[in-house]
């Protein structure tokens, strides 16, 4: 099954009522309008390219107070892992005794078993509405012949392939006047891979995540060989904008060792 295509028609699909419509069109006339600033920026460094990294690192920081709030919510579940472990072993055999007392820790705490991923529910609509735009705008340009240079890819249009030309018409291993040198896909599958781990809490030793943390980045490697290379710029720089974000709010929201602490 081809994810990526799923993952088109559902932005596309979407588009077609009209409040989510606008939201994608609002989300689309921000994009160029950062595209009249960054147009003015000879090619290869500037246009829709940096337009799209400015968007991203825009939208990210908008989704900031989210990620904050999942963070926090994250780091009370496992502070009292220790005593859910408890809890599990000690009502093994008895699922509704277990479930009675782990919701009655929750409770002494505070927490909201849900709110680490609440926070990251949220954003899936603004990552499709993101999407919408993206695609809208690469399929008007194309149909408009538009050629856009960034960095080493001939044409953001079009997949960072050295098996695809600035055209998108299919080519041998670069051949004549290829769009791309495969770096792209690449690194949506490196970061995608790191920014994972870096979600991942330290012990975790469930087996489906760890199963996904493998998985998801060849998915990413695969919808920027699929797509084009303009939907690969914005997703590897949300993948570098959420590893810094993480490194720092790891470092805020881990309590600090005291001297003294492992004497």
């Amino acid at each position: 099954m081809n994810f990526t295509i799923i993952l088109m028609n559902a932005a596309q699909g979407a588009q077609k009522t009209g409040l989510w419509q606008s939201f994608v069109n609002f989300l689309g006339s921000i994009l160029e309008g950062l595209n009249t600033i960054t147009g003015s920026i000879p090619e290869p460094f500037g246009g829709y390219g940096l337009a799209i990294i400015l968007f991203t690192i825009l939208m990210r920081l908008i989704l900031l107070p989210l990620d904050i709030r999942s963070r926090k919510a994250n780091q009370k579940m496992q502070e009292i892992q220790p005593l859910i472990n408890e809890i599990n072993q000690k009502y093994k055999n008895d699922p509704e005794k277990r479930n009675k007392k782990t919701m009655e820790l929750y409770q002494k705490y505070q927490i909201n078993p849900l709110g680490g991923c609440l926070p990251l529910l949220l954003q899936m609509p603004l990552f499709f509405a993101l999407l919408g735009a993206l695609n809208a705008l690469s399929a008007r340009e194309i149909a408009g012949g538009s050629i856009q240079q960034f960095l080493w890819i001939k044409n953001i249009w079009h997949p960072d392939s050295p098996l695809k030309n600035k055209l998108g018409e299919a080519i041998t291993l670069f051949g004549p006047d290829f769009n791309g040198l495969f770096i792209l896909p690449i690194l949506a599958g490196v970061t995608s891979y790191y920014q994972m781990k870096l979600t991942q809490p330290q012990g975790d030793s469930n087996q489906q995540m760890k199963g996904f943390t493998s998985i998801f980045p060849l998915l990413s490697v695969w919808f920027c060989i699929m797509y084009t290379a303009s939907f690969a710029i914005y997703w590897v720089t949300s993948n570098v904008f959420q590893i810094v974000q993480q490194l720092i709010l790891k470092r805020v929201f881990t309590p600090q060792k005291k001297e003294g602490d492992n004497q």
